[in-house]
Order: structure tokens, then C-alpha cells, then sequence
């Protein structure tokens, strides 16, 4: 395992702490003066968890976008399943914050094991938790895939988050988060709800008055275009548009009558609350511009006649501009701006939350009933 700023000093478990002085002490005396130049902060624990592939590399730059919001100390796991040997490997080194101007440096303790060594995972990283901190997982991996590893993890944790990016069952990951939640004392999120967050400020803003509020409920159709294109790391691009599209449909009472996949578009029939039938379609595109699985466009029409149309400037993503027309009339467009999005910005969003969402978890029971439902 590579550090990402300095060497990694491998070391026997036993021997974590007394390295971590040890490399603090030898910073301070690298100095002209004497005086160690870097400050050791720390806001919260955070332990990640991810199986070693390719990914893991993505979870590590994770981590290392969080200290830049938040100083941490780090823990992160990484299972190493083809290996049917005892394996355990730790490691201490100082991560730096990625900044010019900054001084701040977190301590990073690495942890790598087997799988038939990953029962030890915990009994090594407990005493190294920072006390009267705050404790956050992120779990990298499928929770569908029952990990006794995850379930002890939990025990001593604040906050457990997931990426429902690493599953290929959409309603079993969502029966699994449930689980977790009821057989656990944590709170749950995941990073892709996170993802969509920027949307559904947005549209709770443009719907907010009773006017607007009223044709959001005579909704006819909605079309939302993502971005279709995977890489190694996204290759579910569905989801975001299946969370926003469940979430809003939740919040309105809408009822779901039946879903149905045709040339890898997914329609969603509902029936409103005056039975009226409205239809939602997932358009798959190609957009290099934003994020994969990121939504491009929100297409709304009424029975009546009104149509908001949410697009996104190719040249600069995060500028979203608003056209609502009629029958008669067409408004001025609107602009609103989006926060930049990078790696690591999904997390520090979920760290930043409190509790567990009651919106989120209405999506959840949504999304577990719909049985067959396909993320390829």
C-alpha cells in the first residue's frame, strides 16, 4: 500500500500509536528552529472500509478530499478476498491536507487483511478510535453481501454510511439498509442520495409557493435525462435518477402502478392523488460534461399546460437555468448555480447531516418494492 503524502511505516498493531509519536517527533526536528510547522487535528474518526480493487484507490482519494473540509483521524480497511491466507498488515504515516496554505496534517492508520482474517479487523482498530469523537463508516462495499465484519464494525459507530453505487440490486440494497437500521443504533445514509441533494433543493425552491405547489400536483409527465456514460469506478448510472424520481413521487402521495424497461429507458406509471396517471421516463444520454449517473435535465408538463424545463450549461455544469412556459405565456429563465462538484464532496455531506432522513428512508421502502427492477 502506497501513502498518499508520506511513507507508510509498517508496524505491528501493538506498536500503531507509539509510531504515530514517533513520526510527529521526527517532524518537529526537521525544522530549522525546532518548531514543527504542521498542527495534528482532528475532528471525528473516520474508517473506510472497501475490498482491494480498483476502487480502492477511489475510496482513498476520498478520504483524502475529507480532511480538507474536515481533519480526521483516518482508518482504512482494505479486504483483500483473494488471498485464503492469514494475512494482517498495518501501517502508520501523516496524511496532508492537499491545501498551499495549509498546516494541517491527519494521522492515517492502514489496515489490510484477508478475508479469513477480517474477523481481527475490529479488535484492531478499537483501540486506536479517538475517545469522545464522534465515529463514521463508510462501508465501500455491497451490503447485500452479508459481512459479519460490518454488523461488529457498527457497534461502536455514529454513523453508518453506504454507496449504493457497489450494488447490482437496487431493492435488496435497500431491504439491507433497512435491516441495518433496525438491528443497529446508528444512523444510515448513503452517498448516492447525497448525489441529489443540489436537485432536490431545487426543485423544493421552484414549488415552493402555493401557486407552483399546485401545478407540481396536476403533473402529467417528467422526463429526466442522465448521464449514461460509465467509468470503472460509476457503472450503476441509473440510481440517482431512480432516488429523485421515488423521492418526489413519495413526497406527493403519488402511487406506483407498474415500471417497465424499453430500449434501456425505464418508464414509472403512478396514479395522483385525484387519480389522474403521470409518467415518468428515465432517458439514458451520454453527458462527458457532468458526473456519471448525474441528472442533465428535468422536464416537467402539466395537464394544464405548464411546462418547466431544468437544463444544465454543458460549459459549466453546475449552472442549471430554469424555462417555464404555457399555452400563453413564457417566462424570463432562470439561473441557479449548483456547488462544484469533486470526490469526496458526497461524504462530506453525509457527515454533515444529522440523524437519519425521514425522506430517505420513505425512498428505501419505495425502492424495495420494486422487485425486478435492473441497474444495467
Amino acid at each position: 500500500m502506497e501513502a498518499p503524502v508520506n511513507d507508510v511505516k509498517f508496524v505491528p498493531p501493538h506498536q500503531i500509536e507509539k509510531q504515530l509519536s514517533d513520526i510527529w517527533e521526527s517532524l518537529s526536528t526537521t525544522q530549522t528552529d525546532g518548531k514543527n510547522r504542521r498542527m495534528r487535528a482532528c475532528l471525528f474518526n473516520l474508517i473506510l472500509v472497501t475490498d482491494k480493487n480498483a476502487r480502492a484507490a477511489y475510496i482513498r482519494g476520498i478520504a483524502e478530499r475529507v480532511i480538507e473540509k474536515f481533519p480526521s483521524r483516518i482508518l482504512f480497511v482494505t479486504i483483500d478476498r483473494e488471498n485464503k491466507e492469514d494475512l494482517l498488515l498495518t501501517g502508520v504515516s501523516v496524511l496532508n491536507v492537499k491545501e498551499a496554505a495549509s498546516d494541517i496534517a491527519c494521522d492515517l492508520i492502514e489496515c489490510e487483511v484477508s478475508s479469513v482474517s477480517a474477523v481481527r479487523v475490529p479488535f484492531i482498530l478499537l483501540p486506536h478510535l479517538l475517545p469522545d469523537l464522534p465515529v463514521y463508516l463508510l462501508w465501500a462495499e455491497d451490503p447485500i453481501l452479508d459481512n459479519p465484519l460490518a454488523y461488529q464494525l457498527e457497534k461502536f459507530t455514529t454513523r453508518l454510511i453506504f454507496d449504493s453505487e457497489s450494488t447490482s440490486n437496487l431493492p435488496l440494497f435497500a431491504k439491507s439498509l433497512l435491516h441495518h437500521l433496525e438491528v443497529s443504533q446508528c444512523d444510515i445514509a448513503d452517498l448516492n442520495w447525497a448525489r441529489t441533494e443540489s436537485w432536490r433543493t431545487l426543485l423544493i425552491a421552484t414549488f415552493r409557493s402555493t401557486k407552483r405547489l399546485a401545478e407540481l400536483h396536476d403533473t402529467r409527465t417528467i422526463k429526466l435525462i442522465y448521464n449514461a456514460k460509465s467509468t470503472d469506478f460509476f457503472c450503476h448510472t441509473r440510481i440517482q435518477s431512480i432516488y429523485l424520481q421515488g423521492w418526489l413521487a413519495g413526497q406527493l402521495g403519488w402511487v406506483l402502478k407498474e415500471f417497465d424497461v424499453v430500449s434501456k429507458e425505464i418508464s414509472f406509471h403512478y396514479e395522483g392523488p385525484k387519480n389522474q396517471p403521470i409518467e415518468i421516463r428515465l432517458i439514458p444520454e451520454e453527458h462527458p460534461e457532468v458526473a456519471p449517473g448525474s441528472i442533465s435535465t428535468f422536464e416537467l408538463s402539466t395537464y394544464s399546460g405548464q411546462h418547466f424545463l431544468f437544463t444544465r450549461n454543458p460549459q459549466a455544469s453546475y449552472q442549471v437555468t430554469l424555462y417555464i412556459s404555457s399555452k400563453e405565456t413564457c417566462e424570463m429563465p432562470t439561473q441557479f448555480l449548483f456547488s462544484k462538484g469533486s470526490i469526496g464532496q458526497t461524504l462530506v455531506k453525509e457527515i454533515c447531516q444529522r440523524q437519519t432522513s425521514h425522506h430517505y428512508l420513505q425512498l428505501l421502502r419505495f425502492v424495495a418494492g420494486l422487485e425486478g427492477l435492473s441497474l444495467c
